[in-house]
C-alpha cells in the first residue's frame, strides 16, 4: 500500500500523514498522537505511545537532499538513550530513503553527523557482542574488506520517542544493544555490530554537511567524535615555524648571557662565627650586575645576617640583610618542605674596582650556628633566567601545536571503554 499512496490519514487521531518510505516499510507511527500503524494491514493501530518528547534535531520528516548523487527523504525519527552510572547519553537516528539505493540512517549525536548503511558482506568471524567482550583477554579485532578494525565500545540502548516510517517495527521502551569497532590507522569509518532483536552488522562515516545537504539549520559540534577526522586550524605551519624559530632564539640568548657570566668566587667558607668582619672582592666591568650568594645547609632551623656593601669611592650601595631557613617533615606523598637554604644580594656596580662587604650574623638559631656558611661572588651576572623560561614556554607552545594530531587522536579514542589493564 505504502508504494501506491502518497498520504493516509491517521486511523486513531484522524491526522494526514505522509507516505515517503517506499515498499519495504511496515510500520508508520504518527507524529501527532503516537499511534504506532501496521502499513501492511490497512494502518491497523498496533500500539499508541502518547506524551513522547521529540529529541533536539534539525531534521525533520520529509526534508530532501542528495548524498554521493543520490536523492534522499527522511522518512522516520528515533531517539536513543542510554543510561549507565548515574549518566545519560542521548543520540537521534533519522531514515533514510532512496528510490534507487534503498534506506540508510542519518545520526545527530552531540551536534556530530554520521550516515549509516548495513553491511551485506559480513566479516569472516563471529558475531561480536557485549558479553563477547567481556570474556576476552585481548582487544577484539575483526577484518572486513582489507582493512582491520579494533574493538572500541559497548552500549546498551532504549527508544525513547518513534515519527515516521520504518521497515521494522520500532516502539518505546524497545531495547538493544551494539558493539563499535573502529580502524587502526586513520578514521573513516566505523563497523557496529547491532541487535535490537535483529543482528545487523552496519558501517558508519562522519557526514559533517548533512544540515546543508538536508537545507536544515546548522549543528554546532561538541567535543571531538570518534570519527571525526583530524583537520588543521589555519596558520598551524606558520605558529609552528615561529614558535620554533622563538625557542632557538631565546635559547641562544640565554646560553649567550649564561656564557658570558664571570666565574663563580667564593668569598667566604665556614662557621657562622668564623665570619671576617670585612671581605673585599674586585669588579672590572660595571655593564652587567654583580651577585652574592649565601648558602647554608640548614636543618629545622634558621639564620639572619645583615649586610653592608660600599664601593671603591666608598659609598654605600647596600645596607641591608638577609634570612635563611629551611623546615621539613612527614614522608612520602605526606612529605613538606618550607624556607630556602639560599639568599643573594645582587647588585649594578658603579665603578670597576674593589668593594667592601661587612657582613656578620645578626640572630642565629643554635640549630644553624653549627652548620657552614659559604658567600660566593659573581661577577657579569646575566639575567638568564627569564630567557631560559621564555625558551621553555616557546618550546610548550612548539609542541603543543605539533601535537594537535596526536592530541586529535587521543581525544577520538577517549570514549572507548576498553582498558589498558584489558590489554
Amino acid at each position: 500500500m505504502t508504494g501506491t499512496v502518497s498520504a493516509i490519514n491517521c486511523t486513531n487521531c484522524g491526522a494526514g500523514l505522509e507516505v515517503l518510505g517506499g515498499g519495504r516499510v511496515v510500520t508508520q507511527v504518527c507524529g501527532y498522537c503516537g499511534a504506532r500503524l501496521d502499513a501492511n494491514d490497512a494502518y491497523r493501530v498496533l500500539s499508541v505511545h502518547a506524551g513522547m518528547v521529540r529529541p533536539d534535531t534539525p531534521f525533520r520528516l520529509g526534508m530532501t537532499g542528495e548524498i554521493d548523487g543520490v536523492r534522499h527523504t527522511i522518512i522516520g525519527t528515533l531517539g536513543y538513550v542510554e543510561r549507565w552510572g548515574g549518566q545519560e547519553w542521548r543520540w537521534v537516528d533519522h531514515m533514510l530513503y532512496s528510490a534507487t539505493h534503498g534506506y540508510a540512517w542519518l545520526t545527530v549525536e552531540d551536534g556530530h553527523t554520521l550516515l549509516t548503511r548495513k553491511v551485506r558482506d559480513w566479516p569472516d568471524a563471529s558475531f561480536l557482542t557485549a558479553q563477547t567482550v567481556e570474556l576476552v583477554d585481548t582487544r577484539p579485532v575483526r577484518t572486513w574488506r582489507g582493512r582491520s578494525y579494533r574493538y572500541y565500545a559497548s552500549s546498551s540502548w532504549e527508544i525513547d520517542f518513534v515519527e515516521g516510517e520504518f521497515t521494522w517495527r520500532p516502539e518505546r521502551g524497545q531495547r538493544g544493544s551494539a558493539v563499535s569497532l573502529m580502524p587502526t590507522g586513520r578514521a573513516s569509518d566505523m563497523l557496529t555490530y547491532a541487535d535490537g532483536g535483529e543482528r545487523e552488522i552496519e558501517v558508519t562515516r562522519y557526514f559533517p554537511e548533512a544540515a546543508a545537504t538536508f537545507g536544515a539549520e546548522a549543528l554546532r559540534p561538541q567535543g571531538v567524535h570518534p570519527l571525526q577526522p583530524y583537520e588543521a586550524k589555519r596558520g598551524k605551519r606558520f605558529y609552528g615555524l615561529w614558535f620554533a624559530a622563538m625557542t632557538v632564539a631565546a635559547l641562544a640568548i640565554a646560553m649567550a648571557v649564561t656564557a658570558t657570566s664571570g666565574a663563580r668566587v667564593t668569598l667566604f667558607h665556614g662557621p657562622p662565627a668564623d665570619l671576617p668582619a670585612e671581605m673585599s672582592f674586585e669588579v672590572a666591568s660595571t655593564t652587567r650586575p654583580v651577585r652574592l650568594q649565601l648558602f647554608q645547609d640548614l636543618a629545622q632551623s634558621w639564620a639572619e645576617y645583615e649586610m653592608t656593601l660600599t664601593d671603591p669611592a666608598g659609598t654605600v650601595l647596600a645596607q641591608t640583610g638577609r634570612g635563611i631557613s629551611y623546615y621539613y617533615g612527614g614522608s612520602g606523598e605526606d612529605a613538606w618542605s618550607e624556607g630556602s637554604r639560599f639568599a643573594s644580594l645582587t647588585f649594578e656596580p658603579t665603578v670597576p674596582g674593589r668593594y667592601l662587604l661587612e657582613m656578620a650574623p645578626d640572630q642565629v638559631d643554635p640549630g644553624a650556628s653549627r652548620a657552614p656558611l659559604r658567600l660566593t661572588v659573581q661577577e657579569g651576572r646575566g639575567a638568564a633566567l627569564w630567557s631560559w623560561i621564555a625558551a621553555g614556554l616557546f618550546a610548550v607552545a612548539f609542541l603543543w601545536t605539533l601535537s594537535a594530531g596526536w592530541r586529535h587522536r587521543m581525544a577520538r579514542w577517549k570514549g572507548s571503554d576498553w582498558t589498558e589493564e584489558d590489554d
